[in-house]
């Protein structure tokens, strides 16, 4: 029997996704006419909520907020008037988890499955059919969602029976990314203050160490003129708001995160509500006052200072996200599968992962005393030419705290504390 799907939001996410399942036995609906217009002129028929929920046995959503997925299913006309017992429910929402779960109850009332399948990589990715996507729910739910799913990305991972499992992972990916983004860009920013060119010092970040994803696509799409995501940067800010919930409510400090989440949000107050994730980089010229484009020195020494302190920025988003990740719940082997294939991919990562699944501290090439120093003399040059380094600091002040407890000689590597406490 041909298997009906729906698909209910369209946005710049679930518009992409929704088309690699044109070809099959597709409805849609979405607020936006034109948006539903565009995929029915490409073989999709058009419903309103309830009417899709009855005509389908399998509905995707994706839309803004988990509060959005509750209204769309229970509110007048929604789906819950068309689903019955037997139909499946797959929320690829970057959403709440507790919330997406309370959900899942009360769909099993109605005898309807549900899962959660939020995705991680960007536009581009999701129309290249690229995208992680981090499922979880019953094993009954995946196996009949996963053959859809893996029409929508060669990416699909089931992480837990759990619903919401899969969006507190998606938390602590998108945590563990923009820890990345806005302390790579800061420390772009001072390189290029103190005379650097872009392009080597860019290459000299994705040649080492000191790679992420930030440095592998944001930088090196800057270096070449290009945009690399199309994102909202109001919902990165949500997402991060979302997973600094978690911290509290697991007792996780937070600090990198909260640290990239305050930048982005006066950004977005800075820009407006249209604001993308691309715009962190002119928010990043206009907070340090230098332009990030453009020629200048190779400094080696100074290089390797900014190599080292992105590494350790890298490996605090890595470990204080993980911590959270462990508390609520996310299993250790699962995180560390999942993780390093998407926008918390870096190259230390690469280390860090594997000992955190098996409850040990990696072993780095550095000292907690080599990252203090290069951290401490960055800081001091970033004080004389006049940057905020926000994020930098906070590393620092984490690096000297963490030498109190781990001893002056500690590895770097064994910043990784927050797995073997967790």
């Amino acid at each position: 029997m041909t298997l009906r799907i729906g698909y209910l939001g369209l946005g710049a996410m679930g518009g992409a996704l929704a088309t690699h399942l044109l070809g099959q036995d597709l409805t849609v609906c979405d607020r936006n006419p034109a948006a539903v217009a565009g995929l029915v002129a490409r073989g999709a028929k058009a419903a309103r909520p309830a009417d899709l929920a009855r005509g389908c046995d399998v509905i995707l959503m994706c839309l803004p907020r988990t509060s959005d997925v509750r209204d769309a299913l229970f509110a007048p006309g929604g789906l819950a008037e068309g689903l019955a017992p037997g139909k499946l429910v797959i929320d690829q929402t970057s959403g709440n988890p507790e919330a997406t779960a309370l959900i899942a109850d009360d769909l099993a009332r109605l005898g309807v499955m549900m899962m959660d399948a939020p995705v991680s990589g960007g536009i581009p990715a999701a129309q290249a059919g690229k995208v992680t996507i981090i499922a979880s729910g019953a094993l009954a739910a995946w196996e009949r969602a996963e053959p859809i799913l893996r029409a929508l990305s060669d990416k699909v991972f089931h992480c837990s029976p759990r619903v919401g499992d899969g969006q507190a992972l998606k938390l602590v990916n998108n945590a563990i990314g923009a820890g990345y983004r806005m302390a790579t860009l800061e420390l772009v920013a001072l390189g290029r203050a103190a005379g650097l060119g872009l392009a080597p010092l860019v290459a000299m970040l994705n040649a080492g160490p000191a790679a992420n994803f930030t440095s592998r696509n944001m930088l090196a799409g800057l270096v070449e003129g290009r945009s690399t995501t199309n994102f909202a940067l109001s919902l990165m800010v949500k997402d991060l708001n979302e997973a600094l919930t978690l911290g509290t409510a697991t007792g996780s400090a937070m600090p990198l995160t909260a640290g990239a989440r305050g930048v982005m949000q006066v950004g977005l107050h800075l820009m407006g509500p249209g604001a993308k994730l691309d715009d962190v980089i002119p928010l990043t010229e206009r907070l340090s006052g230098v332009t990030l484009t453009g020629d200048g020195s190779a400094d080696t020494a100074l290089m390797a200072q900014i190599e080292l302190a992105c590494v350790t920025c890298n490996l605090i988003a890595i470990s204080e996200c993980v911590a959270m990740g462990l508390r609520y719940g996310l299993s250790g082997p699962e995180m560390a599968r999942i993780l390093a294939v998407g926008s918390a991919w870096s190259a230390v990562i690469d280390d860090i992962l594997p000992a955190m699944a098996e409850g040990r501290s990696a072993q780095l090439r550095w000292t907690l005393p080599e990252a203090e120093a290069a951290l401490s003399a960055l800081q001091d040059r970033a004080a004389g030419l006049g940057l905020p380094m926000l994020l930098t600091q906070t590393a620092l002040a984490f690096v000297q705290d963490a030498r109190s407890w781990l001893g002056p000689k500690a590895n770097l590597g064994q910043l990784t504390f927050g797995y073997d406490q967790a």
